[in-house]
């Protein structure tokens, strides 16, 4: 704790007003001094109003002790979850521990996944997009409401394979730049997990962009990957499809053009490792019998729910008390005083 000075109008207005009330006292004092004894004040009246604006002008410096403290802010993660929704997520070969190694879409595996990520990161927030072949789309703003988050995926269509136009990996880049950065500058002290789910799978043409720029706003990130390396025929859907649906009756399946039989489609574990590079981040491949976990092995959810922040805050308190005491003592005295010598006058 140290003494300091914390002018109420700022050091040049202040000492400006101080000037002031000085010269202005100093100058009734010397006149009436000059007057006497054709004036009814006395020395001491004159020393008392001399005090008087003494501890006005005190008081106007703002006298201050300044306290250096340490504080604690603990903050939740927030975990961002893009979600790919292009057509190829309909393919029915992913499998996801704890549901009977059935077979599923790639979307209801993915919907599995996001389920346990609300198990893995308790009290934390979420926000969540997802991707088609060239655009993403914010579905849900950051929130702490878990219900929210199931609500979101529960209502995810897959985009109708019938007129898809092919998909690209790096659709949400951009969409994902905007919401990062967003939440990195609002929330500076969180520690922000991104989970990145596809099957990896790029059909349309021109090349992948690099997720590197995103290593700037994130702390952790995985790329999980659903469907099968041995793959599955994509069916032919006019509407999506949500997840844990059933194809529709009469569903045929897309044509390979250049083998005239059903096309294949594959997860890219090669692509969603090289994602998961740029991201500085790991690959996790969920089927039946591996299910989504946290960004590196060994650490638990407290190293992801709690970010501890300490910093040095200085803070001043005004010392008041003291001078306004002693300034209604003095003018409580000029009131006595005057009182007197109105009544000797009378």
């Amino acid at each position: 704790m140290r003494f300091t000075l914390q002018p109420i109008f700022g050091w040049p207005a202040t000492i400006a007003v101080i000037v002031v009330v000085l010269a202005v006292t100093a100058a009734l004092a010397l006149r009436a001094h000059r007057q006497a004894p054709d004036v009814d004040s006395t020395a001491v009246d004159w020393t008392r109003r001399c005090a008087v604006s003494a501890v006005i002008c005190l008081m106007m410096l703002g006298p201050s002790t300044m306290v250096q403290s340490t504080t604690r802010a603990v903050s939740a993660t927030d975990v961002v979850i893009a979600l790919d929704v292009t057509g190829s997520m309909a393919v029915d070969d992913a499998s996801y521990p704890g549901t009977g190694g059935e077979k599923m879409t790639r979307i209801t595996a993915a919907s599995y996944v996001v389920s346990d990520l609300t198990k893995l990161y308790p009290d934390s927030s979420f926000a969540a997009l997802s991707f088609g072949g060239d655009s993403s789309t914010l579905g849900l703003p950051l929130t702490p409401d878990v219900s929210a988050v199931t609500s979101w995926v529960d209502d995810l269509y897959t985009e109708p394979t019938g007129v898809s136009s092919g998909s690209n990996p790096s659709a949400p880049l951009d969409g994902l730049t905007t919401v990062l950065s967003d939440m990195r500058s609002q929330h500076q002290n969180d520690r922000i997990v991104l989970y990145y789910i596809s099957d990896g799978e790029q059909t349309a043409d021109g090349q992948r962009n690099s997720f590197s720029a995103l290593r700037a706003y994130v702390d952790d990130a995985v790329v999980v990957g659903v469907g099968s390396d041995d793959g599955g025929t994509v069916p032919q859907l006019r509407s999506g499809l949500r997840a844990g649906d059933s194809y529709p009756d009469g569903t045929t399946w897309v044509t390979d053009p250049d083998t005239g039989q059903p096309g294949v489609s594959k997860r890219d574990s090669a692509t969603l490792s090289a994602i998961a590079d740029e991201l500085s981040g790991v690959y996790q491949a969920v089927d039946a019998s591996s299910a989504v976990q946290y960004p590196a092995s060994g650490q638990s959810q407290q190293d992801y729910q709690l970010v501890r922040v300490e910093k040095q805050v200085n803070s001043t308190n005004p010392i008041v008390w003291p001078f306004a005491a002693v300034l209604a003592a003095l003018l409580l005295w000029e009131a006595i005083a005057h009182a007197r010598t109105s009544r000797r006058l009378l």
